[in-house]
């Protein structure tokens, strides 16, 4: 039997996606601030296969990474999760953004990702994002 035909048998519903991503969410981001990035990082790996869309589940395994010393995994994980978050319509200005800071550690230049990032902050017009990406130039400068 399986979890939806016992759900029904109990009179229960099945469970809500959006909170069990929520849930999933929250267990990654509770293991990450226990410092616990390997345990962490299963979890955000759940998280990419049940929504991988979700910009949330790529910035918790790049940090994942970051933590374990593995500059060059996140920087590529956070490139992953800007396009694919964009098959959403939206690429998302936080992977671009972190992608950027990882690149100015590597001694490379984070340009196109900060002008990418900023791009999609005017297009969305969303006054915080756009601010995100200034203070973040300014950061990095």
């Amino acid at each position: 039997m399986n979890t939806l035909q016992a759900s029904r048998v109990d009179g229960r519903s099945p469970p809500d996606r959006a909170r069990a991503i929520e849930a999933i969410y929250a267990a990654g981001h509770h293991l990450l601030s226990q410092e616990r990035p390997r345990d962490a990082a299963k979890v955000f790996r759940l998280m990419l296969k049940v929504a991988p869309q979700d910009e949330r589940g790529w910035l918790g395994l790049g940090q994942c990474h970051e933590k374990a010393f593995q500059p060059h995994v996140a920087c590529e994980l956070y490139g992953a999760g800007s396009v694919v978050t964009a098959n959403t319509g939206v690429a998302s200005v936080r992977c671009l953004l972190a992608r950027a800071r990882i690149l100015k550690a590597l001694g490379r230049d984070p340009e196109d990702a900060l002008q990418v990032a900023d791009e999609v902050a005017y297009e969305r017009d969303d006054e915080e994002l756009i601010a995100l990406v200034s203070n973040e130039r300014r950061r990095l400068s």
